[in-house]
């Protein structure tokens, strides 16, 4: 319901926030997904931060947001897609493009863009279809969103064969992960204007 905030320290004086927030509806037809990625994007997100849907219930909108939350810019998006809802979706609709329509409105966002960089896609829940069928989705889905499929893209699973979540044991999903959120600090590094480091020079007056 509400946007979360995780903290990654680097050191005592530099770290970076990774924001998890709910999920978008397929069927969003009155645009919701857009008028909130706007305002994430021009005001910032913080902690706490309600993410609304018209079905919610009054009592679910109140805003829990403190004070004690900064509000941070948005450097970097990542959009999550489950790879295995789009590929049922081409399948059983005889090649119907909803799901993957709606990834692209969001993937597309002009506000998620920075300079020429697109967001990062988090493709999750492949390995709930077979070898092809998953080949073949994340082809269709790179080529409807015009991004490389060798590194626009990562494919995270979310179990492995034994019923572990992958992210515990599997170093190619932690590796995954890894280069995905290596990628996504490059991004945010280009968002801010480097430091100059000005050197004081005294000159004594000779006599």
């Amino acid at each position: 319901m509400m946007l979360e905030e995780h903290n990654v320290t680097r050191s005592m004086r530099a770290g970076f926030c990774v924001y998890d927030s709910r999920g978008f509806d397929y069927d969003d037809r009155q645009g919701e997904t857009l008028v909130e990625l706007s305002e994430w994007t021009a005001d910032g997100v913080k902690h706490n931060q309600m993410c609304r849907r018209s079905g919610d219930s009054p009592a679910c909108v109140t805003n829990r947001s403190s004070s004690k939350f900064a509000r941070r810019q948005v450097n970097c998006a990542m959009v999550v897609a489950n790879m295995a809802d789009i590929y049922k979706d081409l399948v059983n609709t005889g090649g119907g493009l909803k799901c993957l329509e709606a990834t692209k409105q969001v993937f597309c966002y002009h506000g998620l863009k920075r300079g020429n960089q697109n967001p990062i896609l988090i493709l999750t829940h492949g390995d709930k279809l077979t070898a092809t069928d998953r080949m073949n989705a994340r082809t269709k889905i790179c080529e409807v969103l015009g991004i490389s499929e060798t590194s626009g893209v990562y494919d995270i699973v979310c179990m492995t064969e034994h019923g572990v979540a992958a992210e515990e044991c599997d170093p190619v999903t932690a590796y995954a992960l890894t280069e995905a959120v290596y990628r996504a600090l490059l991004i945010s590094d280009m968002s801010h204007t480097p430091k100059l480091n000005h050197t004081g020079f005294h000159l004594k007056e000779e006599n």
